[in-house]
């Protein structure tokens, strides 16, 4: 039968009424659902619920069309069609047949003509793209992926990577090795910057092969890039000196090493002029790589001065909140006044030391010096994203970052903080975490970041619900000395499946091996744990134990211990002793916005109202630039103590919205918000970023 009279009889059997009536409908329900579903209080994955059903339904619609309004009942035929009937072979089964050979059919289907025919050719069709689609739908919302659009991360195609090994420096001066490293970074800059692949540092590579040797594993460089990080191509060099002439030469080989794929011409300069062979090797590496023969933009506007590069390139032989490090910093633009990237780690180092007048004046400059380099631009929209509060802004800018270089434990560990505590989509840290490759193959915490990665993991997985999880993979850290942040998983995960012998013994194994202090602190930590739980006895029983351990004589306390026992008292509701040692820490600092709020909730709870109410008021007097929401957080505290859930979800959208974080102890994690979990105003603000 041809197509054009199949559409003829189709129109004729009503067929395709039939089928817009079963579209229009779908649709119109698609558009009212969208509409109800968020007053009724249905969940978002109500929506693809509807859509899987009705596109698994379509196809069993159009067979039902054909069951009960085209399918002729046996005793029926056309004029001209052949004789179908029904007959019992000699062992009594029965048998089908017709005036002519006999074909096989679908089972419980005759085919009557040649229309039922290419109707079910059609039905077949539409049948597998249903499935398709019922599939992809299902992999994309239930299987464990990356949830798409501001939270997707790029796809992690090893035939895209190219790492970049360290130039070994063959001239006998070791005053050269600063020659080869720079090398490599104007390799590297020059490759992201035009998206040449993405890059595996050799500083990448170093930080694998800490941590690998921690794991006992095999630590051979090449065997960290082969079977670990595994790129699709690796550039490697030399250099020496020939007549007082600096000589480079480099190569690019396959991902496995055993292959050289391409020898570039080498470069040539005079020693003391280093920045021209340099320039030059790049430019030859990218023509190479990218198969092109132009002058390409860096990482920087130009090539900084020699002499400032040099001193830059000593930044890691300080940690990065130190005054050496800042002078290092300062002296290199000092040098030179261009150079973009102490520029950055200056404004980084102001940020993180909670100095934002400094660090927000450095990003206006950068932002008024018209900067040329993406990623340049993005660096600085996500720094000025971050000084203004910007949350949203600030990971998109930062995950554009992240996919330039997801390789790097620092930017992979930023990322999941990210993720976690600025715009608290915990479920977007299990893409991030398990992006690193190495580390799926690694069971050490050695390095602090790496403790920190874990540690976003284990809070996300308890943040999802999964607390059996986090137990599950830092378990053996429970009885080790250190690792406080994975111990603060462990504490909140036992906690929560309700496992007080291993909180014991955690504690215990804490107050051995650690400070007093630390053990202190985890103590009004899991006492604030329990009280989330509901599980008073338990609160009570450690913050009585920290009362013990702290005593009564304040003028011996360390700062610390006055803060952890004005809280023990509050959150074990002896209210008048905690508004009595809150008034003592505000004589040592009176501005402090955290002392004043509760002070301000213990005279309140005390039936003192009237200073509450005041001390309240008085808040207003301490607001300042770069806050991120203190303020406005601490008066959402007091109104939830009130009641007044007006005011509570007016002070904690102002909060958010001002840059707070949704940091440990806050919002879901706050012992004073519990009663308003549920409201949907209070889910707006946990949400407000998405």
């Amino acid at each position: 039968m041809k197509l054009k009279e199949f559409i003829k009889e189709c129109h004729q059997k009503e067929v395709f009424k039939n089928l817009s009536i079963y579209v229009v409908s779908s649709w119109v329900l698609i558009q009212v659902f969208s509409e109800i579903w968020e007053p009724f209080g249905l969940p978002k994955i109500s929506m693809t619920y509807l859509l899987l059903v009705l596109i698994a339904g379509f196809p069993f619609y159009i067979y039902l069309i054909w069951r009960y309004r085209l399918k002729k009942p046996e005793t029926e035929m056309d004029q001209g069609e052949e004789m179908k009937f029904v007959k019992s072979d000699s062992r009594g089964q029965r048998k089908e047949g017709s005036s002519k050979k006999g074909k096989k059919q679908l089972p419980g289907v005759i085919f009557y003509n040649p229309f039922q025919r290419m109707y079910f050719t059609f039905l077949f069709a539409i049948l597998v793209l249903s499935v398709i689609s019922v599939a992809l739908i299902v992999r994309a919302n239930f299987i464990n992926e990356p949830a798409p659009g501001l939270f997707a991360f790029a796809k992690d195609e090893n035939n895209d990577k190219i790492a970049v090994l360290s130039f070994e420096n063959n001239t006998a001066d070791k005053e050269l090795d600063v020659v080869g490293k720079m090398a490599v970074d104007w390799i590297i800059h020059g490759i992201t910057q035009n998206g040449s692949g993405k890059v595996i540092s050799p500083k990448v590579v170093e930080q694998y092969s800490t941590v690998i040797k921690a794991s006992m594993l095999p630590d051979k460089e090449n065997g960290i890039l082969t079977d670990y990080l595994k790129p699709g191509k690796i550039i490697s060099g030399n250099y020496y000196l020939n007549g007082g002439q600096l000589l480079f030469q480099c190569s690019i080989m396959d991902g496995n090493m055993n292959e050289t794929l391409e020898t570039i011409e080498p470069v040539t300069c005079n020693s003391d002029s280093p920045l021209e062979c340099v320039e030059m090797l790049k430019q030859r590496l990218l023509s190479a790589l990218l198969d092109k023969d132009e002058r390409f933009t860096v990482y920087e506007e130009k090539p900084p001065n020699y002499e400032a590069y040099k001193v830059l390139s000593r930044m890691n032989d300080y940690e990065s909140d130190t005054p050496e490090y800042l002078n290092l910093m300062n002296e290199a633009i000092a040098l030179d006044s261009t150079y973009f990237e102490p520029k950055l780690h200056r404004m980084a180092y102001y940020y993180n030391m909670d100095d934002f007048v400094m660090a927000d004046s450095m990003v206006r400059d950068l932002e008024a010096a018209n900067l040329k380099g993406r990623r340049q631009q993005n660096l600085v929209k996500l720094w000025s994203a971050l000084i203004n509060g910007d949350n949203k802004k600030a990971f998109t800018y930062l995950k554009k970052e992240y996919n330039i270089e997801s390789d790097d434990l620092n930017n992979n560990s930023s990322t999941m903080v990210m993720a976690l505590q600025f715009v608290n989509k915990p479920e977007a840290v299990d893409s991030i975490y398990n992006k690193n490759p190495v580390m799926a193959h690694i069971d050490s915490l050695s390095c602090q970041t790496c403790e920190y990665r874990h540690f976003s993991k284990g809070m996300a997985d308890i943040a999802l619900g999964k607390s059996e999880e986090a137990i599950s993979m830092f378990e053996e850290y429970g009885k080790a000395k250190g690792f406080y942040w994975i111990k603060d998983v462990l504490l909140y995960a036992n906690i929560r499946v309700g496992d007080s012998l291993q909180v014991d013994n955690i504690l215990n194994t804490i107050k051995l091996t650690g400070e007093l202090s630390t053990w202190q602190d985890k103590c009004l930590l899991v006492a604030k744990q329990y009280l989330l739980q509901e599980n008073r006895s338990r609160a009570d029983y450690y913050l009585q134990q920290l009362h013990q351990s702290l005593g009564e004589e304040w003028t011996d306390m360390s700062r610390g211990e006055m803060d952890n026992k004005a809280y023990a008292y509050f959150y074990g509701e002896d209210y008048k002793k905690a508004a009595d040692r809150f008034q003592r820490l505000l004589k040592e600092d009176p501005e402090n916005i955290g002392y004043n709020s509760f002070l301000a909730m213990s005279w309140l709870k005390a039936g003192e109202v009237e200073k509450s109410e005041q001390i309240i008021a008085e808040l207003e007097n301490l607001r300042a630039d770069y806050q991120y929401g203190e303020i406005d957080y601490a008066k959402a505290r007091y109104y939830a103590l009130v009641g007044d859930t007006d005011l509570l979800i007016q002070n904690l959208i102002r909060a958010v919205a001002s840059g707070k974080r949704y940091s440990l102890g806050t919002f879901k994690d706050d012992i004073i918000m519990q009663p308003y979990l549920e409201m949907d105003g209070f889910k707006n603000v946990l949400t407000f970023w998405h």
